[in-house]
């Protein structure tokens, strides 16, 4: 009985100000959900809406009508597997990678015995003011390094990150030192110490450089853009500029003149946009739960600290 009294009294009452606070913060999270979640809900709701009641602009938020035509013909699209396809090898080759360069690099900048490190680390951070410029960098992938139209400059390219490197040896050096010193007086190697004892606590900051690469990889374009003719290389993400930005979906609807199409067919075509917007988000939105776990105390613990 007392010990409910007294925590009864310790509750701290909240003034009028504070509760207007909550109210106001609460408000502003709606609002940001809201805009958020918003283009979401619709462009899924149009790409799976009845393409007349879609056509005529009755989708405001939620589905009117079901139909998934637009999607059918969208997987059904030869080059249209052949470019997701390219687009999950170059994500999952391209995030391995670049975790591997990335945890590589952060390690010994981490280390306080490695006596170049302050060096190296001056050296990562001039590459994030300065760079060569896009015509050096095209002349030297096309014409020294023969890459163009392989699928090495778009895994190559992104490979090492700057601030990536930052955030993971900022992690590394918060884990505990004794780890590293006990280790080595067992007569560990660094490379036993690196792979059986900074990885496995290091799952944080493993899921963050993830889920960057991952996204980073899934999104690109502009080095395909640049880089790749052939068509059975490109990733998705050419498609969806060609659909979306070009306004080209003919080839799609198997026809050799627009003139062709039919009335059904036209009003699927203006869900296509949105239904390949949806089928290229999708595997992003359906990958993030398994790291999100992980993403606040990665980004919290390896963010620059003073």
């Amino acid at each position: 009985m007392t010990t409910a009294i007294g925590s009864k009294k310790n509750k701290v009452k909240k003034s009028s100000g504070d509760w207007a606070f909550s109210v106001i913060v609460g408000i502003l999270i709606v609002f940001v959900l809201a805009i958020t979640l918003y283009p979401l809900i619709y462009v899924f709701s149009m790409s799976i809406s009845e393409p007349l009641r879609a056509a005529r602009g009755d989708v405001i938020l939620f589905p009117k009508g079901f139909d998934l035509t637009s999607i059918k013909k969208i997987l059904n699209d030869r080059d249209v597997l052949t470019f997701y396809g390219n687009t999950i090898l170059y994500t999952v080759v391209g995030t391995a990678m670049g975790i591997i360069v990335t945890g590589l690099a952060a390690y010994p900048l981490s280390r306080k015995e490695f006596t170049y490190r302050g060096f190296f680390m001056k050296f990562v951070m001039l590459t994030m003011y300065f760079s060569g410029g896009m015509i050096p960098l095209y002349i030297i992938v096309t014409r020294f390094l023969h890459m163009y139209n392989t699928r090495w400059p778009i895994l190559l390219l992104p490979l090492a990150n700057a601030w990536y490197i930052i955030v993971a040896r900022t992690f590394f050096q918060s884990l505990p030192d004794e780890i590293v010193e006990s280790a080595r007086i067992d007569g560990a190697s660094e490379w036993r110490i690196f792979l059986q004892l900074i990885l496995p606590v290091s799952k944080p900051i493993l899921a963050v450089l993830a889920l960057y690469y991952a996204v980073g990889q899934w999104n690109a374009y502009f080095h395909a853009m640049l880089y790749l003719s052939r068509k059975e290389l490109q990733p998705l993400s050419l498609y969806i500029r060609r659909v979306v930005v070009q306004n080209s979906v003919t080839n799609m609807m198997g026809v050799a003149v627009a003139g062709n199409i039919t009335a059904e067919e036209l009003l699927s075509s203006l869900q296509i946009k949105y239904s390949v917007i949806v089928v290229a988000v999708l595997p992003m939105l359906l990958f993030y739960p398994f790291l999100s776990k992980y993403l606040e105390k990665g980004l919290l613990i390896g963010s620059v600290k003073a």
